[in-house]
């Protein structure tokens, strides 16, 4: 499983706008629970804690909101069954170190569908089935998550940590 980080460009365009984001990441296994990141299942772990603190004046990614990471955690929830069967009794552990997006055309459900591309692309996961629709009437794009919940549940990190 690769630990240097690997770049994943998620592109969506059905509508009259289209959601673009970059988002570099890397995996670490390891025989423990690892000292840093949140469980998302059993043996599957994300550190969002770079994109949650990346300074807002550096210009090459941008600092997520607690709401905005509650999407990432939504995504490596998806993978965590496909990581969990790669590496059976073992700990992964997904880094995410930067997110570029322009914010004009974004939602922030699109970071769980970059999440599950760059698993696809880095880790050689199977794909998740993701369908996307473009409502026009609501001027935004409805994702269609399968069986799992089409929002994630409500972050557990405090919202004063601050966003953008």
């Amino acid at each position: 499983m690769p630990e240097d980080p690997h770049t994943s460009r998620y592109r969506l365009l059905r509508g009259p706008w289209g959601i673009w984001i970059e988002l570099t990441a890397s995996a670490a296994v390891t025989a423990e629970p690892p000292a840093r990141g949140e469980r998302v299942s059993d043996g599957a772990w994300l550190d969002t804690t770079p994109v949650r603190t990346h300074p807002p004046t550096d210009r090459r990614g941008l600092r997520l909101s607690a709401e905005e990471a509650d999407w990432l955690r939504h995504g490596a929830s998806l993978a965590a069954p496909a990581l969990a069967s790669r590496a059976a009794g073992a700990h992964t552990l997904v880094t995410v170190h930067r997110v570029l997006f322009p914010e004009a055309d974004f939602q922030p459900e699109g970071l769980a569908a970059a999440l599950l591309q760059w698993a696809r692309e880095a880790l050689g996961l199977p794909p998740h089935p993701v369908e996307a629709t473009f409502d026009r009437a609501a001027n935004r794009y409805a994702y269609d998550w399968g069986p799992h919940a089409a929002r994630p549940p409500a972050s557990s990190w405090s919202s004063s940590t601050g966003g953008r």
